[in-house]
């Protein structure tokens, strides 16, 4: 399976995929993260945004990305619950003025549903299939809680696993509107509240 991990935020339906934002001390951290043997239980994202964007409720997913051999690749979604305590942010940095952090966990279910994936992954391996799984991290459904015009709007992803064994910055700092498609889909997101 590939060890590598990919990152991906969006606003709206809009993707940032292998962005330059990526730390580059975070790397050795995430590359001894292993897909088929991380302990889903200690899966935790969290996203670090201006608090004129908020994620909608059920917004936030952790995409699977599966490729075997002769077959087509193959992505399947699971739903991240936010964890609302502030002992689930102990370890992450404070935000900055303006922006909020918001951290999530695969819900029960589909930790369920990922370690079946990941099992029949494995099960392809022993057969003399290769094949590869990657993740990806994709907030989805945003709200605009403000509409005034914004200069730059920060977005800081991190993800834990039980290899980390604490919040990893995966995408720094990448400003949602220097990216001209991805500036041109904010002015579609809905207002919070409707």
């Amino acid at each position: 399976m590939n060890r590598l991990v990919r990152v991906l935020a969006s606003a709206a339906a809009l993707m940032l995929a292998g962005c330059s934002s990526v730390p580059l001390t975070s790397i050795p951290r995430l590359a001894r993260i292993d897909a088929k043997t991380t302990d889903l239980s200690m899966l935790r994202v969290a996203v670090q945004l201006p608090e004129v964007l908020q994620p909608r409720s059920g917004g936030v997913k952790l995409d699977v990305v599966t490729k075997v051999a002769g077959e087509a690749e193959a992505k399947t979604s699971f739903s991240m619950m936010e964890m609302s305590e502030a002992r689930d942010r102990a370890d992450l940095p404070p935000p900055p003025l303006g922006s909020a952090t918001h951290a999530y966990r695969l819900s029960p279910a589909d930790a369920a549903r990922f370690e079946a994936l990941r099992a029949a992954m494995v099960e392809q391996g022993r057969q003399g299939r290769r094949g590869s799984m990657g993740l990806g991290v994709a907030a989805k459904e945003f709200c605009r809680a403000n509409a005034a015009p914004q200069s730059a709007l920060p977005v800081t992803i991190y993800l834990m696993t039980s290899e980390t064994k604490s919040f990893v910055a995966v995408v720094k700092d990448f400003d949602l509107l220097s990216d001209p498609a991805l500036a041109g889909g904010l002015d579609s997101i809905q207002p919070c509240g409707q």
